[in-house]
């Protein structure tokens, strides 16, 4: 009996420890390949979030350099510096120097690359003087009276995209650039407030192919941000990171630290990548990122025990390909996107992370190209758009007046005339049918306009005179669209100086500011009520009937809005029975 019990025991021993042994080998080796495939995927994943964010950080940096170059103009050595400086520094300054000043910076704007992000530019010498270029967008005026509501706007500020604030003008959020604006002897004689959008950041990251779990942070100085969609929200609670030393990044200037979160209560690994001095952005890892996939899994737990030094090697030799050869060609990618090519790459969109790492770069360059396009696209639209006459028929009511007048003349008067009148009206048929330029040189344009006249002179005689002033010769080279001048010139006879019975009617040309071209255009008729001068230029309808049918004064205002912008077109001014002054400002261009 004691035997037995002996023999049993002893078995039960050696089972127990076969079984113990082979467990704790198949454990060991197991939470070995365990760790080992963690780590793999830690790293992998590390990389490949490295790498989208060292995409996306250039991208953004780029436009903060665009903007802190705009805000540096008007800061010094530039000529919009000199003359805030001189207005800032006029003990009495004439709303011209203003007007000037103004236009410089808002020329600045309009040519920055990154102008759809500026909401609102202000210069102020801190004592009562300002200027303001506001894009775009809704907003409550900026007045001597809440200049003081803006956020960081003090004879000592200095800031460099340190944090996000509330316009306090306007409902939206911005990231604020406060600089001295500096005079002669680097002297400070104001301050350069620029307050850009938060969509500078969030627009490049719509693409941006984000983990479950992840979260996408923004630091600015010492604020740290969660960015979600186009929301850039403050994070309240302690902000505190340690440094992460289990893993190292790829480029220099990526950091490593881990995080705690008091929304889930966890640690989470912080891949940041600086965009700029002051300015970061970080993605965090959820621990789940780095769970290997359960078919690897598996595989080493069905052959741990027997395949030990095979399985080891195999698993190395899988890890190496599967990570190290699509790692170098996402760093070539990387290169190539770095260099200008954004074409799409179908090599590196595996059935894996490192897969989806890859689509999401592709993706990223799709969101790129087509963002490209489609500023590209605007602005041809907007400088090249081609108008095109409504209709760009003679009015045959035009031409019978004038064969008209030819034929009595020449019964009346010999034939005196028929000539000039003829030239005449064969150069403007002439314009009409095979001058297909856009854009012509003034001095073509005031041809057209003297020849329209002279038909008009043979046909009303003596009751209408024009003369034409050119402040500066050189003013002729500037561009303008065919047939502005004819119109304004023809509702002035018709409507103004035909029902008075005679009149005159004077055109001037003169500079405007830098930059701008100044025609006017005044008739001494019966002249127009307010009311007449705003439904000419804003309410649809007949428009004249002269020489070229449906080219009236509202059409003439559209084409020039079209060619030029918004900010040019044409203005009217009148006193019933005195007279109609029509105002036309263009830039001065000599080439398109």
């Amino acid at each position: 009996m004691f035997t037995t019990v002996r023999k049993s025991t002893i078995k039960s021993r050696i089972i127990l420890l076969m079984t113990a042994f082979a467990l704790l080998i198949a454990s060991l080796l197991s939470w070995f390949s365990y760790e080992l495939i963690t780590y793999y995927q830690r790293k992998t994943t590390i990389q490949a979030t490295e790498f989208n964010l060292q995409l996306v950080s250039h991208i953004i940096e780029q436009d903060l350099i665009n903007l802190t170059t705009l805000a540096m103009t008007s800061s010094t050595n530039s000529s919009t510096n000199t003359l805030l400086t001189e207005y800032f520094g006029s003990a009495e300054a004439s709303p011209k120097q203003a007007l000037n000043v103004f236009n410089a910076m808002q020329d600045d704007v309009r040519i920055n690359r990154s102008y759809s992000y500026v909401r609102r530019l202000i210069a102020t010498d801190n004592s009562g003087k300002f200027l303001q270029v506001e894009n775009f967008g809704t907003s409550i005026p900026l007045t001597i009276h809440n200049i003081g509501q803006v956020t960081g706007l003090t004879n000592e500020a200095e800031e460099q995209w340190d944090r996000v604030i509330k316009d306090p003008l306007s409902n939206s959020y911005g990231i604020p650039f406060v600089f001295p604006i500096y005079g002669r002897g680097a002297t400070r004689v104001g301050t350069v407030y620029l307050l850009a959008n938060t969509s500078v950041i969030t627009d490049k990251l719509k693409g941006y192919a984000l983990p479950e779990h992840s979260r996408l942070l923004l630091t600015l100085g010492d604020h740290h941000y969660q960015l979600n969609g186009d929301q850039v929200k403050a994070i309240e609670e302690p902000y505190e990171p340690v440094a992460y030393t289990s893993d190292k990044p790829v480029g220099p200037d990526t950091e490593l630290s881990m995080v705690k979160m008091q929304d889930d209560g966890e640690s989470h690994i912080v891949v940041s990548y600086p965009v700029r001095s002051g300015v970061m952005l970080s993605q965090t890892l959820s621990s789940d990122q780095f769970a290997p996939r359960s078919n690897i899994w598996i595989l080493v737990l069905l052959g741990v025990c027997l395949l030990v030094l095979v399985l080891s090697a195999i698993i190395t030799l899988y890890l190496t390909r599967t990570i190290s050869l699509p790692v170098e060609k996402l760093k070539k990618r990387m290169d190539k996107i770095a260099q200008g090519n954004f074409l799409l790459d179908s090599g590196i969109e595996w059935n894996s992370e490192l897969g989806d790492v890859g689509r999401g770069i592709n993706r990223l360059s799709q969101d790129i190209v087509a963002l490209m396009d489609s500023r590209l696209a605007d602005e041809k639209q907007k400088q090249e758009l081609e108008y095109r006459m409504l209709q760009n028929q003679i009015n045959p009511h035009f031409l019978y007046n004038t064969l008209n007048s030819i034929k009595w003349m020449a019964t009346i008067q010999n034939a005196t005339g028929i000539a000039e009148m003829t030239t005449s009206l064969s150069r403007l048929l002439r314009s009409i049918a095979k001058d297909n330029r856009r854009l012509m040189p003034l001095k073509d344009e005031l041809s057209l306009l003297d020849d329209y006249f002279l038909i008009q002179k043979y046909r009303y005689g003596s009751t209408v005179t024009m003369v034409t002033e050119i402040e500066e010769e050189a003013l002729l080279g500037g561009l303008i669209p065919r047939f502005t001048l004819q119109p304004l010139v023809e509702n002035a006879i018709f409507h103004g100086i035909e029902p008075k019975g005679r009149g005159d009617i004077v055109v001037r040309v003169t500079k405007s500011g830098y930059t701008d071209l100044l025609i006017m255009i005044e008739d001494n008729g019966v002249g127009m009520t307010a009311e007449q001068i705003a439904t000419i230029l804003t309410v649809p309808g007949d428009e004249a009937k002269g020489m070229l049918e449906n080219i009236g004064l509202r059409s003439v205002n559209e084409r020039l809005q079209l060619a030029f912008g918004r900010e040019y077109g044409l203005s009217i001014e009148s006193e019933p029975g005195r007279y109609t002054l029509m105002k036309l400002l263009l830039p001065f261009r000599q080439r398109e």
